[in-house]
């Protein structure tokens, strides 16, 4: 094995996601948010089974339990489905720098989910870590510099709840699915049929408004339809592939430290690399945030 191999997996698959992140943003504000996000999964799904077919044999999972489907359904529903919606309209309203931040809660919404619900017990530096998180978060999203342009009031508060929103369905997906990947069950074999039923569900409810058309047309738009497939190649396929071979080769803790980098490495691509006006209380409040996810796998 590749010395530290599992930890660049890890930091590979943060570069993917916030890659991914600034596409669909981007697409986003021309397209529609939930117009990107089903065609995002279509291109998923096509992505999926070419990965699956070199990876596992064939270009789908062989067979799965009605009780590992089920859960496998409901994670998909609560997350890909709900919680991606959620996601795809923050992106649209407060930008991938600010909505990958409110992302970066998932572990912290973890923990605390995990001591209320299932009674397990946080150490000193594990409280440490919360509150540096929720500190740093509430210091970005409370400063009014580094902002979208011309972003205020109640379009700011919306996108930052959306952008919460897509958090707690992402928790709720993590907790749903480990349910599923019981007796060694291949994680993208499970990441296959998530994204599946997502497909199923979102394109369905298009055919119910009546709106498969006009989701075709802007998904194959030339300034959209390219880079839809590139977002959906380069996030949920090679990143969550990725993210599965780092939790694999590597300490848990420190692959879902780095796999937690993308609002990090967003902070320096907008004040670096495009001259975006990003601010000190950004900055800050972004380093706390992500210093408070490292505690929470410090051991």
């Amino acid at each position: 094995m590749i010395p530290l191999f599992g930890e660049a997996a890890a930091f590979t698959a943060a570069l993917c996601w916030a890659t991914s992140s600034m596409i669909f943003s981007n697409i986003g504000g021309k397209a529609g948010a939930q117009t990107v996000n089903r065609g995002r999964l279509a291109c998923s799904i096509f992505c999926l089974t070419v990965l699956h077919f070199l990876l596992e044999g064939s270009p789908w999972p062989a067979a799965v339990s009605w009780e590992q489907l089920g859960w496998l359904s409901l994670s998909s529903i609560v997350g890909l489905v709900i919680g991606d919606a959620m996601l795809f309209q923050a992106f649209v309203l407060i930008g991938a720098r600010l909505s990958m931040l409110l992302m970066s809660t998932v572990p912290i919404m973890g923990a605390v989910l995990a001591w209320l619900l299932f009674d397990e017990t946080l150490r000193p530096i594990e409280i440490a870590g919360i509150a540096f998180g929720v500190s740093g978060v509430l210091i970005v999203i409370l400063g009014k510099k580094g902002r979208p342009v011309g972003l205020g009031g109640r379009n700011y508060v919306l996108g930052v709840l959306f952008g919460l929103g897509g958090a707690i369905g992402q928790v709720a997906n993590l907790i749903t699915a480990k349910y599923a990947l019981i007796d060694g069950y291949s994680a993208l074999s499970a990441t296959w049929i998530r994204t599946l039923v997502a497909v199923i569900v979102m394109w369905g409810i298009a055919i119910l408004l009546g709106r498969v058309r006009r989701t075709v047309t802007a998904c194959i738009a030339p300034d959209v339809g390219k880079w839809l497939l590139l977002g959906a190649l380069i996030g949920p396929a090679i990143g969550g592939w990725l993210s599965m071979a780092a939790v694999q080769n590597a300490n848990v803790g420190i692959a879902s430290t780095l796999m937690a980098l993308p609002p990090v490495l967003l902070i320096v691509y907008e004040g670096l690399v495009m001259r975006k006006p990003v601010g000190w209380q950004a900055v800050a409040g972004t380093c706390l945030a992500f210093a408070g996810v490292a505690l929470l796998f410090m051991h």
